[in-house]
This record gives structure tokens, C-alpha cells and sequence, in this order.
């Protein structure tokens, strides 16, 4: 974060002393050799890890950032060239002096370090939801920077949108005067306006991203992720025909949306692709008209999706399988395979 300035000197790229020791600061010289800004007004003599921890949290703090523990484990990362794990960044934070992590309970880095009493002229954290307001300058600025990428590669994947925040503050004066808080929302914002996109778990321009693949493919039926050669399920029939066979094995009624793909491939050795059914998820093409004479989409706790075979459909597949008619086939009438 670059601005407000920080209340203590950034700290020179080396490792933490462990808790509750002291090591001495690094000179102006030896800060910038390791890549730190020079020192401020004022510098400690012997500093703390916990110390340490407090100055990033209420740098911050100042920068209008929520200190979430993947947050300040990005920044002390940067400080002092180590990433800590969740056990030793929870034990620095839980030691700091008027520090504490909320909640109190949360596992492994789902928390926030979070200061007794904010400092002085605290504003609030900048939101990291509603950007109704954004201006056409920094639209534009935003559009022009990221356009073409450029930035570095997160180590950490979790990082990867403090990463870029940090990249366009440095790219772009405009965006250096907002607060880093504001620029990271922003980031978040450009994922929401199909700026930005993912591509192996990273940020990238949005048409270099794996979702501009799956838009590009569902508007032409291609598959997306099968390999040239690689056998996929091509029609409705065949998805039909695939699902019937699925919840003939399956003892119950509902099959996790999130395990199709890898049922398909370990039954029929089969990708099951939704793009070639045009559509960019899943869920959207299991909820499709076409199964819904015999299938139904459902959400259940947690916010998953399942596919349920309707009620009274399970006995008429399995009998229709068993005797190699069409489920929903009138007596007499041939299943279509014998036509010729």
C-alpha cells in the first residue's frame, strides 16, 4: 500500500524474528538494496515480530483495507520476504499488543486482525461491494491498464487481487492517489464488468481467460477442456441416455451437479462439456427444458446443486434399460435405435 504513509518504517525483506524476540532494523541503505522504501521519521531500535504485525495492521487501517488474514499474510510477505503460515500469523496476531482476530473461532486464515481502538482519523474501510460511483477517468484508467496485463504472477493464488492492486498503483498515477483499500475493491469490481477474468487460477484480461473461452465456445456448441481425440457427450440424446444410466446405479434419488463431470468420465469415459449445449455452467444446463421431462434441478443447504430423477421416473428407467426400450415408450411401440 502506498498511500496514506505508514506510521512506522517499512520494514527491511528479511526473515521475523520469532515471538517475543527482537531484531535490530536494517539502515536506509540496507532497506533499499532489499527493495523497501527508505526509513520515515522515525525508526525503533529493536522492533518485535508482533510489532511488526501491529505496524501492517494499522497500515491497513490507513489505507482504508480491510486486514483480512490473507491480506496481511501478502503484506508482511512483501515487508520481510516471508510467508508466514496460518499457525504463526494467528499466533503473532492473538500476542500484538491491542490486536485480536475476529472471529475468534475461524479456522486456518478466515479471519480479520482487527484493532482494539482504531487510530486516529480512521475513515472506514473502503467497500468491497457497491461501485455505483466510478467515474469515466478511472473506468477508462482501469480499462487501459489491464487491457493488455503485464502484471506479476501471484506466488500464492489466494493473492492474487492484492497483486494486482499493488501492480496498478505502481502503472497508474490516477489510481496511486486512491487509497489501496479502494484500488483492491476496484479489482474485484473489473472481475464483476468482464474486465479481468481467470485463467489457472490467476487473474488475467478478460480475453485471454478461461470465461471468455466458455462464451466464445457456448455461442458455437464447442466443448471446452477436451483434448483433440478426446470423446464427449454431442447431444441431448446421448446426456439422456448417460443421466438414465447414472441413477440406475445410484441408490438415491439426487446426484451433486459438482461430481457429474467426474462420474461421466469414470462411467462412460466420457467429457461432459456444457458449452456444447451453449451454456457457461452446469447448473444452467441441467436446468434446461430439455431434461426437465424427466429430471429436476434443486438447491439444497450449503448452496449446492443436485439433479433429482422425477418421482415414480426411477422404476421406469430401470425397466425401460432393463428391457432396452426408451423410458416413456408406449408398449409395442420400437425404440428408435431400430428404426432404419
Amino acid at each position: 500500500p502506498r498511500s496514506p504513509p505508514p506510521r512506522f518504517s517499512p520494514m527491511p525483506r528479511r526473515a521475523l524474528p520469532a515471538p517475543g524476540r527482537a531484531a535490530a532494523p536494517a539502515t536506509d541503505g540496507q532497506a533499499s538494496k532489499a527493495g523497501a522504501a527508505p526509513a520515515f521519521a522515525w525508526v525503533p531500535r529493536r522492533v518485535t515480530a508482533e510489532a511488526v504485525v501491529g505496524w501492517a495492521v494499522r497500515s491497513l487501517y490507513a489505507d482504508q483495507a480491510l486486514p483480512r488474514a490473507r491480506l496481511l499474510q501478502w503484506l508482511l510477505q512483501v515487508m520481510v520476504g516471508v510467508k508466514l503460515c496460518h499457525k504463526d500469523l494467528r499466533r503473532l496476531v492473538d500476542a500484538a499488543p491491542g490486536l485480536r482476530s475476529e472471529p475468534p473461532d475461524a479456522g486456518r486464515l478466515n479471519y480479520c486482525a482487527v484493532l482494539d481502538a482504531p487510530p486516529p482519523g480512521f475513515r472506514g474501510f473502503a467497500s468491497e461491494e457497491s461501485h455505483e460511483s466510478v467515474g469515466p477517468e478511472t473506468m477508462g484508467e482501469l480499462t487501459r491498464c489491464l487491457e493488455d496485463g503485464g502484471w506479476p504472477a501471484a506466488g500464492d493464488k489466494s493473492h492474487k487481487y492484492y497483486v494486482l492492486a499493488s501492480w496498478l498503483q505502481d502503472a497508474s498515477a490516477h489510481l496511486r492517489e486512491m487509497s489501496f483499500g479502494h484500488v483492491l475493491s476496484l479489482v474485484r469490481y473489473c472481475g464483476q464488468k468482464s474486465l479481468l477474468g481467470h485463467r489457472q487460477g490467476l487473474l488475467v484480461p478478460y480475453a485471454q481467460s478461461e470465461e471468455f473461452e466458455r462464451r466464445m465456445n457456448a455461442s458455437n456448441g464447442q466443448p471446452t477442456h477436451v483434448a483433440l481425440g478426446e470423446n464427449y457427450v454431442k447431444s441431448w440424446d446421448s446426456l439422456r441416455d448417460c443421466l438414465r444410466e447414472l441413477f440406475r446405479k445410484e441408490s438415491d434419488d439426487t446426484i451433486d451437479v459438482a461430481k457429474m463431470k467426474s462420474m461421466f468420465r469414470a462411467n462412460f469415459k466420457m467429457e461432459l462439456s456444457e458449452t456444447v449445449f451453449g451454456y457457461q455452467c452446469l447448473s444452467r444446463l441441467f436446468g434446461d427444458t430439455e431434461l426437465q421431462e424427466e429430471f429436476v434441478l434443486e438447491t439444497v443447504p450449503s448452496n449446492r446443486y443436485v439433479l433429482r430423477i422425477r418421482g415414480g421416473q426411477r422404476q421406469r428407467v430401470c425397466l425401460a434399460l432393463a428391457i432396452g426400450v426408451e423410458p416413456g415408450a408406449r408398449a409395442g411401440e420400437p425404440h428408435p435405435g431400430d428404426c432404419s
